[in-house]
């Protein structure tokens, strides 16, 4: 456990280090000296590693990738597309858009607009 600590808390602190070690023990799957280098990298990776590890233990995870808190900032993965989420103004915005695109393309709005035209004219 020494050595673990050792490669844990110089970045993640003694407290959250031994959280991740009692983490992964209590899953049955306890942490190697090569494990917790590879599980730094990847805490790393996300760009806030205190952070990564937190989400780490709170969503129950036996292990960690970067790409799996990332896909919600941004992230696309060809292999899994995942549909990134709309905000509701931006779904307004996307759907007016296409009503309007539908309304100047079909032939019945310029008909429309050439009948409305010409009673300006007149």
């Amino acid at each position: 456990m020494n050595e673990l600590m050792e490669i844990l808390s110089p970045i993640l602190g003694d407290e959250l280090a031994k959280d991740i070690i009692a983490h992964r023990r209590g899953k049955k799957c306890p942490l190697t000296p090569r494990g917790a280098k590879a599980l730094l990298r990847e805490y790393q990776a996300t760009g806030n590693p205190i952070n990564a590890a937190e989400e780490h233990l709170n969503r129950g995870w036996q292990g960690f990738k970067a790409e799996w808190v990332m896909k919600g900032k941004g992230f696309h993965d060809p292999h899994n597309p995942m549909p990134r989420q709309e905000t509701r103004e931006e779904y307004l915005a996307r759907a007016i858009q296409k009503n309007q695109d539908d309304w100047e393309g079909n032939s019945r709005a310029h008909q429309v607009r050439q009948l409305m035209a010409q009673a300006v004219k007149q």
